[in-house]
């Protein structure tokens, strides 16, 4: 029913604008009123917290996460007994006790591992997954002789006992190395480009017929075959070109009868290669194409 302006229709606004103001909860009851919430949440939260704390204390003395199974993937070169004692895995150590970025770094600590990940197995095993620097020359720092991996990187000091049987890299100084043992990034680059090089074909010099590569910043990379000591010299320029056409005048050179006489090969001299130690009509000397 309508009651348009009349009295009785402001009557009846005003009647229910009223009772809706005085079932209205004043500032202070309203501020209450959030605070036993806001304190019953908190005591939810703590009572929570308090469980999940004495659940974990109560773990930490359980048997049934002590650590009983170490695996090991990618471990070459060091033993288990040798990660597990870094690592402070002690027979008995509970598996939840573990810090997990404590024994990563004390892992990383041995000479031949790069990077360490490890992954907890619940209730009670461990998984160790390792990778191991690749040596890839030996470089002689007097007096001894360290290993280079395929990051440039001196990580280690080499033994006698390892039976190392890579090439050995020579003829760098001491300006050509950062103060963390890192290769000069540049001498780095043409080393890479150079591996690469001579990685290609069927039947690649490196690594396994090469003993040295030597480096000279003004002569350019050398190297020396593991059989019979030849030295070849690339020089600096038209490195790809001159090892293409190093592998077609050495596949002519081994066909000859008196191929254990060759002593060296030069061909730091654009498309001039000069064959040492094999007497020929060209006198030592083969022009090649590019």
């Amino acid at each position: 029913m309508y009651l348009g302006k009349t009295r009785l229709g402001n009557m009846e606004r005003n009647y229910y604008r009223g009772s809706m103001a005085d079932a209205g909860l004043s500032w202070i009851d309203k501020l209450m009123h959030h605070f036993w919430i806001g304190s019953l949440i908190m005591m939810i939260i703590v009572g929570v917290s308090i469980v999940l704390l004495i659940g974990y204390l109560v773990a930490l003395s359980t048997p049934i996460f002590k650590l009983e199974d170490v695996s090991f993937k990618g471990i070459k070169r060091v033993s288990q007994a040798q990660l597990l004692q870094k690592g402070g895995l002690e027979n008995g150590v509970n598996l939840l006790a573990l810090n997990l970025s404590e024994v990563k770094k004390n892992m990383e600590t041995t000479p031949w591992i790069k990077k360490v990940f490890l992954h907890r197995e619940l209730p009670n095993k461990l998984q160790v997954v390792v990778t191991e620097h690749q040596p890839v020359f030996l470089v002689p720092i007097q007096p001894d002789l360290y290993y280079l991996n395929e990051e440039g990187y001196l990580f280690k000091k080499s033994e006698v006992k390892e039976g190392a049987s890579i090439p050995i890299l020579t003829g760098l100084e001491k300006k050509d190395w950062t103060p963390t043992g890192h290769l000069n990034p540049s001498i780095h680059q043409e080393l890479v480009s150079l591996q690469r090089l001579l990685s290609q074909g069927g039947d690649p010099f490196f690594p396994n017929k090469i003993s040295e590569i030597h480096y000279d910043p003004d002569c350019g990379f050398s190297f020396f075959t593991l059989e019979r000591g030849i030295r070849i010299t690339l020089g600096k320029e038209e490195i790809p070109a001159r090892i293409k056409r190093l592998e077609r005048v050495w596949a002519e050179l081994e066909k000859r009868s008196d191929q254990s006489q060759l002593k060296g090969i030069s061909l730091q001299f654009g498309q001039r290669v000069i064959v040492h130690g094999l007497r020929s009509k060209s006198q030592n000397t083969v022009r090649r194409k590019a």
